[in-house]
């Protein structure tokens, strides 16, 4: 074990203690009773197939994680209703207490296989951001498929050259190491069309020793494709937007037409208009929100942590990121709404700092 990731189990280790003592304190239950009224939006992505959580935790959730947290929703009653329904009672002030909305974003095919049947089983509404590029194309999410590449691998070297990639070899003994080489791979798989995209991965893995094949065929880093999304939205899963290429560019008339794209890619198969996004990658500023509301968006969800109140920008709705790494513990803390006092103290004197 290395001395960081040491560091970092004690870390988790004691937040857990004190969060423990403190919901025996009573103070959870306080915290729940102070911030009912608050909206809870929570964002979940993909969901694991085999060893997706352990590469990625904060994207692939184990579906056992997934079942417990919507069991605990049910056992302690939150409740959760569609996106719009929730919204449209925050702006009148008549949310019932602890309302909670589901989010996913991006549209795994996991998602459809895995998360969605046991929210379906509860009744439970969930809005599904999808982006569309890869949705129409069928293929796993390209630096997504090449960052599993370089993890899984067990080689130590790999030869851009000869992948057409750049000059040289590199090596891949840390994790800085891998994060250069995708990092060089993903750009120069900008320049390339579908086919070809499809021809680098499959080098790559046989470069790596591992499967591209076998890891496209099982689509656990593919999304939902124009049948899915269409059943989905019969079945009464929200469909809403999240740009065409998962990207949001600071120039106004690219990043419309990422919404756009969006659009005519996802508005046919889902059969009505869509006004509802999310911030891809979680980047966002204030100077978007004009773009916005020109393109007819009604609300937008951010990676930002926190509760929603009738105050809070409907192009700024904050959300939870549940995942895979966060314990039992932490989220009975954010669903109480515990988690919002030490965010609160740590803001206080992030702007006492900043005097």
């Amino acid at each position: 074990m290395t001395r960081r990731l040491a560091r970092w189990r004690l870390r988790r280790s004691l937040k857990a203690a004190v969060l423990h003592a403190c919901k025996w304190l009573g103070l959870f239950t306080l915290a729940e009773r102070s911030t009912a009224r608050g909206l809870r939006i929570l964002c979940y992505h993909g969901f694991s197939v085999s060893d997706e959580s352990a590469w990625r935790p904060r994207v692939f959730m184990e579906v056992e994680t997934f079942r417990a947290r919507l069991d605990y929703l049910v056992r302690r009653r939150f409740p959760v209703l569609p996106l719009p329904e929730a919204l449209a009672r925050l702006h009148r002030g008549d949310l019932p207490p602890r309302a909670t909305v589901i989010t996913v974003d991006d549209g795994y095919w996991t998602f459809h296989e895995r998360a969605l049947p046991l929210l379906l089983a509860r009744g439970f509404p969930v809005t599904v951001y999808v982006m569309s590029e890869w949705a129409v194309s069928g293929e796993p999410v390209f630096d997504l498929a090449v960052d599993y590449l370089l993890w899984k691998t067990r080689e130590r070297r790999l030869d851009l050259a000869a992948l057409g990639v750049a000059e040289g070899v590199v090596l891949l003994g840390t994790g800085r190491d891998r994060r250069r080489a995708a990092r060089a791979i993903v750009e120069h798989a900008g320049q390339l069309d579908d086919a070809a995209r499809v021809a680098l991965a499959t080098a790559l893995g046989e470069a790596l020793g591992v499967d591209y094949r076998r890891l496209r065929a099982g689509r656990a880093l593919g999304l939902i494709g124009r049948d899915e999304i269409a059943a989905i939205a019969a079945a009464g899963v929200d469909v809403q937007l999240h740009t065409h290429r998962h990207c949001f560019p600071e120039e106004e008339s690219t990043a419309l037409r990422e919404i756009a794209d969006n659009r005519a890619a996802l508005e046919p198969v889902v059969g009505r208009p869509l006004q509802h996004f999310c911030y891809p990658r979680g980047r966002w500023s204030p100077r978007h929100w004009p773009w916005l509301r020109a393109a007819g968006i009604a609300s937008a969800t951010t990676c930002e942590p926190g509760l929603n109140v009738p105050g809070t920008p409907p192009l700024a709705l904050r959300r939870f990121l549940d995942g895979e790494d966060v314990s039992a513990i932490e989220f009975e803390a954010e669903m109480t709404g515990f988690a919002e006092f030490p965010r609160a103290v740590r803001a206080w004197l992030r702007a006492r700092a900043g005097r």
